[in-house]
């Protein structure tokens, strides 16, 4: 090759400077390959073996912490068990004392009416009726008054009156209209009650009364000594402030013996329809056989309340008085003032319970109403609830567009929504 020797010292320092780079080079790389090395044995001798053990610590713990709960567990469960046996021992030992023959007598005596059995149906005579009979109802008919006896001359029963005693529907008066629904608690008689009911709830009354009275004759006693010692020494207290409580004792004493009083005639009365047969209240005069055509006026003093009292009262005198009527329909005199005044009563008060309205309601469904004593609703109709469900399934309405009494009935309760007032 024909090179200067510029060029061969050119190259000659090129060859010596890539040489130098090669070298540094592999040291850089020496050294690089070192620090790997030593980091790689780091990791894997120090770094990852902390790791793991710092895992193995905290697994350990967890196996100890679920090892301890299931300890407690059943630590737990073991000083519960004894009370759990307990228990179920007390309940063994009452499931033993379980007695049917007693628990049947309970139902028995919680449902005893205290009616007698039935009487005999009597021999009805259907033969040719005389010529008294024949004019009287002729004469009924003419004035536009509906005869209200039956083929055998006795008067016909009011079912109405009848269905609400047997069912225990209640039946409200002027008192209910004027104070609610709720009136007078402390003075019910529990007439809507069989009479061996009535006679137990007024037993349970009357023990209640006694126990008041013996605790303010105890409290009047401790008043009548506080008066003797104020008395005595009138440092010790007011003399006229124990005055006062001693008059208002007084007060609740004689109030609460004639609530006592009255229970003890309430109870005389319906222990005296105890075993009166069931079917003779059917005979009962309960209304006059006279219906008028129009109600007249007639004023709250008119009322003859005591009639209805009375009436009740002598039920088993009426019943024997009723069994002696004749198969010719001849019925005891009776004074036609005092009918037309309890005929005037009768028909007041049930005016009053047709306007007790005791909630509103709205029909679910559809129901026509063909037997006697429902009535037809459809889907969607408001209604007013005139008498409550008691237990048989039926509400008693009326329609809120209608007024006349002929759109009043009973429905089934599950077909109604009920939106009753508060005080129902």
């Amino acid at each position: 090759l024909q090179l200067s020797r510029a060029e061969v010292a050119k190259a000659k320092l090129n060859s010596i400077s890539k040489s130098q780079q090669a070298n540094d080079a592999k040291s850089t790389y020496a050294l690089e390959l070192s620090k790997t090395n030593e980091s790689q044995h780091q990791f894997y001798t120090e770094l990852l073996p902390s790791v793991l053990e710092k895992l193995r610590e905290m697994d350990e713990d967890r196996i100890l912490k679920i090892q301890h709960l299931f300890q407690s567990c059943v630590e737990v469960e073991k000083s519960t068990l004894p009370i759990i046996l307990r228990c179920l021992d007390g309940m063994l030992e009452e499931v033993e004392k379980i007695s049917s023959a007693a628990d049947s007598q309970l139902v028995i005596e919680r449902y005893r009416s205290g009616y007698g059995l039935p009487e005999d149906f009597g021999f009805l005579d259907l033969g040719p009726e005389t010529a008294t009979s024949n004019g009287a109802a002729a004469d009924d008919l003419a004035n536009g008054h509906e005869p209200d006896e039956g083929a055998d001359g006795m008067p016909k029963p009011d079912f109405k009156q009848l269905n609400r005693a047997y069912s225990g529907r209640k039946k409200g008066g002027t008192l209910r209209k004027l104070f609610g629904h709720k009136w007078s608690e402390d003075k019910k008689d529990f007439n809507e009650l069989p009479p061996s009911q009535q006679c137990k709830r007024i037993q349970a009354k009357l023990r209640e009364c006694e126990r008041v009275i013996e605790k303010k004759h105890s409290e009047k006693q401790g008043l009548l000594k506080m008066i003797t010692l104020y008395t005595e020494k009138p440092q010790y207290g007011n003399l006229a402030s124990v005055e006062v409580e001693l008059s208002r004792c007084d007060s609740e004493i004689n109030l609460a013996m004639e609530e006592l009083h009255r229970l003890k005639s309430l109870l005389s009365e319906a222990s005296s329809r105890l075993n009166v047969p069931i079917n003779a209240a059917v005979g009962i005069p309960v209304v006059p056989s006279v219906r008028p055509l129009k109600r007249s006026s007639v004023s709250n003093d008119s009322l003859s309340h005591n009639s209805d009292i009375s009436q009740r009262n002598s039920s088993s005198q009426d019943i024997n008085s009723f069994t002696n009527v004749t198969s010719e329909g001849s019925l005891p005199h009776v004074d036609s003032d005092s009918c037309e005044s309890a005929n005037n009563n009768m028909y007041y008060n049930q005016d009053m319970d047709s306007v007790i309205i005791l909630g509103k309601a709205v029909a679910l469904y559809d129901f026509d109403g063909t037997t006697e004593g429902t009535t037809s609703v459809h889907e969607n109709e408001q209604l007013l609830v005139l008498e409550i469900d008691t237990g048989d399934g039926w509400t008693k309405i009326r329609k809120v567009n209608s007024t006349a009494s002929e759109s009043d009935g009973f429905v089934p309760t599950s077909y109604l929504s009920l939106d009753l007032y508060p005080e129902v």
